[in-house]
This record gives C-alpha cells, sequence and structure tokens, in this order.
C-alpha cells in the first residue's frame, strides 16, 4: 500500500487516545481503509458495531458514520432490521417506517433453542400482511441519499414462504424461502437486488405460502466507502450474545466481511457489579467468550472493545463509581487478552461521576436516568 497523504483536517489532537499495546490490534482496518481511501473500485470498509443501548437510536454510531462517509466515502446504510422491537431502536440512516404484522424473537429474551438470530440479534416473521418500508434520506442529509444494492438476509425452511421486494413501488423480486428437504431447520441463505445508484424506496413484504422468516437488510453503494452497521441490542446483558450458534453467526459475520468489529456492552451488566453477582473476572470470562464468538467469522478483522460511559444508575440500581471502574478494568483487560484495542469512553467523559456533570451541563449531554447519553451527547 502507499504511504498514507492526510488530507486537511486528518492531524488532530485526541481527546482520548485509543490504547493498543500490541500496536498492531487495528493493522487490518487501517489496510481496508487506506484502499478505500486511495480510490480503488468498490473498496468497501465495512465495519460491524455491536452494543447495547448506548449504540441506541443510532446516536453515536450515527455520528462516527457520518463523518467517516463524509471522509472516506458513503458506502450506505449498512445493515437493517425489519422491526422496531424497541422504541431505542431507530436507523438513522434511512426513513424507516411500518413494521407491524412481524413477530420476532430477539437474542436477549432467549427465545430460540437453534441460536439462530442473525447478525443483529433479531429474526422476524410473518405468513403474510407484515411490511416494513426503508427510503434513503433526503436531499440535505450528508449521507443516506442514496444505494444501488440491497441484500436481503433470511432463513429458508420446510414451511418458508415468498418474501416480496418492491423498489419504488414496483415488484423487483419475489423470493421463495420454501426448502422441502430441510425437514426440522432452518438454512441462512442471502438474495441481492441492484438498482441504478440513487434515491429508492425498499418495500419488504411477507409474501404468504407459508412463513418468512428475515434477519435483516444491508443497503450499500458501489464504494468505494465506509459502512458502519450498528446493531443496538437494548438491554441485553453481554453473555446474551452466547445465544448465537456458534457456526451461524460464524457465517454471518463471514458474509458481512468486516474490516473492523466494536464491542460496546456492560451497561446492563453493572447492575450485576452492583449487586455483587459478577467480578471483573467474571466479566472477563463472559466478553472473552463473546468476542471469540463474533470474531470466529473473521478472525483477521482487527478488534475494538470500547468502555462503558459513565452510570450512575444501572437497571434500579444506584451506581457508584467504583463499580464502573471495575467494569472499565475488566473490558480494557478483557480487549487486550483478545488482541483487540480499547477505548475509555469512561475517561473520555471525564471520569468518576461525569455522567452527572453532563446532566447538568447546559445545554444538557445526558437523560435524567444517569445511565444514557441526550442527542447532543451522543454527538
Amino acid at each position: 500500500l502507499p504511504p498514507f497523504a492526510p488530507e486537511a483536517g486528518d492531524e488532530v489532537e485526541p481527546h482520548q487516545a485509543i490504547e493498543d499495546p500490541s500496536g498492531k490490534a487495528l493493522d487490518y482496518f487501517y489496510r481496508s481503509l487506506t484502499r478505500t481511501d486511495e480510490g480503488e473500485a468498490q473498496a468497501m470498509t465495512r465495519v460491524l458495531h455491536l452494543g447495547d443501548s448506548t449504540l441506541g437510536l443510532d446516536g453515536i454510531p450515527h455520528a462516527i458514520r457520518e463523518r467517516m462517509q463524509q471522509r472516506f466515502g458513503d458506502g450506505g446504510a449498512g445493515l437493517v432490521l425489519l422491526k422496531r422491537y424497541s422504541l431505542s431502536y431507530k436507523p438513522a440512516a434511512v426513513r424507516f417506517s411500518g413494521g407491524e404484522g412481524w413477530t420476532h424473537c430477539y437474542i436477549a429474551y432467549a427465545c430460540r433453542a437453534d441460536g439462530h438470530y442473525g447478525i443483529g440479534g433479531l429474526i422476524v416473521s410473518a405468513v403474510s400482511g407484515a411490511k416494513t418500508v426503508l427510503k434513503t434520506l433526503g436531499e440535505d442529509a450528508a449521507v443516506g441519499r442514496s444505494f444501488s444494492k440491497a441484500e436481503l438476509w433470511y432463513a429458508a425452511s420446510e414451511a418458508g414462504g415468498t418474501i416480496e421486494l418492491a423498489v419504488d413501488g414496483e415488484l423487483a423480486a419475489a423470493v421463495d424461502s420454501k426448502d422441502p428437504s430441510l425437514r426440522d431447520s432452518i438454512d441462512d441463505r442471502w438474495h441481492s437486488l441492484e438498482v441504478e445508484p440513487g434515491a429508492h424506496s425498499l418495500e419488504i413484504r411477507a409474501g404468504g405460502g407459508g412463513k418468512a422468516r428475515i434477519y435483516g437488510v444491508v443497503l450499500e453503494n458501489e464504494g468505494p466507502g465506509v459502512v458502519w452497521d450498528a446493531t443496538s441490542m437494548i438491554g441485553a446483558f453481554t453473555k446474551r450474545l452466547l445465544g448465537w450458534d456458534a457456526a451461524h453467526i460464524a457465517a454471518q459475520v463471514g458474509h458481512r466481511d468486516p474490516a473492523l468489529i466494536v464491542f460496546t456492552y456492560g451497561g446492563n451488566d453493572l447492575r450485576r457489579i452492583v449487586t455483587g453477582s459478577l467480578d471483573e473476572d467474571g466479566y472477563v470470562a463472559e466478553a472473552g467468550a463473546v468476542i471469540d464468538l463474533v470474531r470466529a467469522g473473521k478472525p483477521e478483522a482487527s478488534c475494538l472493545v470500547t468502555s462503558v460511559i459513565d452510570h450512575g444508575r444501572s437497571g434500579t440500581y444506584a451506581v457508584a463509581p467504583e463499580h464502573v471502574a471495575t467494569m472499565v478494568a475488566a473490558q480494557r483487560r478483557v480487549a487486550f487478552e483478545k488482541g483487540c484495542a480499547f477505548f475509555d469512553t469512561w475517561q473520555a467523559m471525564g471520569g468518576p461521576n461525569s455522567i452527572h456533570a453532563w446532566l447538568k451541563a447546559s445545554p444538557r449531554l445526558a437523560e435524567p436516568d444517569l445511565k444514557h447519553l441526550n442527542h447532543r451527547g451522543r454527538e
């Protein structure tokens, strides 16, 4: 690769540096980003950002997404789930409507014995009548104004049904997810749809004939560019991700082909530290198993662990600075043990009790619940 040639604005003094004792945890990501920056044809740098409600409303991910796409190219909205299973799930890179009629199974509920939740931790299903509509953002948006490829992530089964894809109001594909050879099992599959680059609407419908099962849709442009997928698993303990079937999630991650995998968990686990049901060693073991499980799909991808933000509460429990310190120490430790880089979000905020300072700031940067940032803080 050629030497990196920075553009105006690239060379800045970071407020909080990424920690990487190995000096190589982010090499794969940087190599991919360099190819994208050099303008290689279709050179896409994909990031898979997994996290809890810290990523809610797509706030922090979209703030990063906008900056990365404005600098390196808009690779598209990326992964979008088909139902707002929580009010805190709201993708920011597309206009999302519908979602009614789908039943869903969410990984935090441990509702699938086979562990097939999809890369976003949510599978939706319906026989007919369910639909979701995704539209590109308006011309005044910084990013998200176009896509040229839509990829349906779904599961075939013996009792599968038709999944209809309509682009700009016209039926573009009818995907048959019925496969009589699949007895008492499902098989993960993908269907790609190419469209003219530009502004579009995409409607995903359950077309009848059996039960359609869908993990989500990926929207991308031709590239070069950056795609920042965000999967905010609202209310999930980190260990809930161990509910994924190992072969299933490896195939899902491998197909998505990320250059970087980011883990942003721990906020819900803080209450377990408060109650004494979890300590530093226990969290290192749980988070380490999750990192191994996800990275198995793309072992060469770079890895980054970001710490919890400062908390004053977790669930119904009051959280003290020593509880947050225990979690951050565990997250730094597991990051380095697994060959990942680490970003100390807690210290970036100001450390102990910074959530109170952010709440008192004018304008406010945190929510009164003392466990989430508001829209200004997420920026």
